[in-house]
């Protein structure tokens, strides 16, 4: 039945109860015709379906939206050696080390918190609407290197921090920061370059410890992943996640 206002004289319809006083049987024109209380109770459930209805219709658009954006996530990413990034990483690192004007070497591998030159990558993890709640991509990376050199007196990292600064810029980078953390009593340079590739040396002063973390923010695909998980299924029946990138210990950081 169609939805019509109640009181509408001259197309719609009135409960009985509710005729005007005093109106005698229809002249000419429009008929008027009285509602009888079914079809009052009818209407009035009938009105009472917009919110619902709008309600169900916006809930599956909703849904439909979601599935669509889930549906759009791309989660392919370029096929890179991680040994020839990690080569690009020592290079912006040593570029850095130089320049602080310490004359001391930094070799590979990790001693402790305060003496370490090493590899490490993050996780990747798909774009789009759902990325937080998806595993990370299986063979993808995102490397990153990072430094440590203690026992450096506050008389030697500023002026470090200044020529690192320095040199940056001169090498093009973009330097994003130059400043004391008054919160944390630190003090640190970073830079980025195009690419994605970012930088940052900080000196804390209450560890006298220089640090250096030189990053890409883009994620790769490890190309010998494929072979490796091969071949732990064959060995051993199954593969484990990806860990990260094979890599030996960077090269040592030296002085100019």
């Amino acid at each position: 039945m169609r939805c019509v206002q109640a009181r509408s004289y001259e197309y719609g319809y009135l409960r009985r109860d509710e005729r005007p006083r005093g109106s005698g049987p229809p002249g000419p024109g429009p008929t008027v015709r009285y509602m009888t209380e079914s079809e009052a109770s009818a209407g009035k459930s009938c009105g009472g379906c917009g919110a619902g209805c709008a309600s169900v219709v916006l809930l599956v658009l909703a849904v439909a939206m979601a599935l669509l954006a889930y549906a759009s996530t791309d989660s392919t990413y370029p096929d890179v050696d991680p040994e020839k990034t990690a080569r690009r990483l020592s290079g912006y690192s040593q570029d850095a080390y130089a320049a602080l004007g310490i004359d001391r070497a930094l070799e590979g591998g990790y001693v402790d918190v305060f003496t370490n030159n090493t590899y490490g990558s993050n996780d990747c993890y798909p774009d789009g609407l759902f990325s937080f709640a998806d595993p990370p991509v299986d063979g993808a990376y995102r490397l990153y290197q990072e430094w440590t050199l203690s026992k450096v007196r506050k008389a030697d990292a500023l002026p470090a921090l200044r020529g690192v600064r320095d040199r940056l810029e001169g090498k093009g980078w973009h330097i994003t920061e130059y400043s004391k953390n008054e919160q944390i009593e630190e003090w640190s340079v970073e830079a980025e370059r195009d690419g994605g590739y970012a930088i940052q040396v900080t000196w804390e002063p209450e560890y006298q410890r220089l640090s250096g973390f030189v990053s890409t923010s883009s994620c790769a695909m490890d190309p010998s992943w494929p072979e490796k998980k091969r071949e732990q299924e064959e060995e051993q029946g199954y593969s484990g996640s990806y860990d990260e990138p094979d890599l030996d210990f960077p090269p040592a950081l030296t002085p100019a």
